[in-house]
């Protein structure tokens, strides 16, 4: 796959449960464009946020990102690079939701799906 497509995300592949997917601390770096979580087994992820939005799991985002897997001729609708994150909220006691520059603000990161996706130290 081209290095400048995004993978498929499946949210449910290998997710850790429990403790290993609660973060202890979480923080968003907004002039950094960087997520850092401390998980409570103590290891810790680090995300840009740039990367992110590229794997954003909302029903548009996926939409577009399968659309592009059948036609790598299509033209996605907007491309993410350049947006940056201008907010963040917690979602419940499960995920964190990111408002960005361009508006979109409707994707959902489970901190399961971050737990699988992310680099552990």
């Amino acid at each position: 796959m081209p290095a400048d497509r995004p993978a498929p995300v499946n949210p449910t592949a290998a997710a850790p449960a429990g403790d290993e997917a609660t973060p202890r601390d979480l923080k968003v770096r907004i002039s950094e464009q960087r997520l850092s979580i401390e998980w409570k087994d103590g290891k810790r992820s680090e995300f840009a946020l740039g990367e992110l939005r590229r794997i954003c799991p909302c029903a548009t985002c996926r939409t577009e990102r399968e659309a592009q897997g059948a036609n790598p001729l299509r033209i996605l609708k907007a491309d993410p690079t350049g947006v940056r994150v201008v907010n963040a909220r917690l979602v419940g006691h499960y995920a964190i939701q990111f408002e960005w520059s361009d508006g979109h603000n409707t994707g959902i990161f489970e901190f399961r799906l971050l737990r699988a996706l992310g680099a552990v130290d």
